[in-house]
């Protein structure tokens, strides 16, 4: 896991991050039209962020599959 394909996707994973988190944060009004409240920004940014911290917990998995069957 220490290629340099593994740390450039980490990296790009985490911009699109810390871009969608201000996205979320920035934003006054939604795609339907409902007011952001302070409230509702946090629970978007926690779905987010449970999304995000899925991502790599798969990554992990594949790895330790693929790494577990070379042995």
């Amino acid at each position: 896991m220490k290629s340099t394909g593994w740390r450039t996707l980490q990296i790009v994973q985490l911009i699109v991050f810390l871009g969608m988190s201000a996205f979320l944060f920035i934003r006054t009004v939604d795609g339907h039209g409902a007011v952001q409240t302070t409230e509702v920004k946090l629970i978007s940014f926690g779905i987010w962020a449970l999304f995000y911290l899925g991502l790599p917990a798969v990554e992990w998995l594949i790895y330790a599959i693929v790494h577990h069957s070379k042995q």
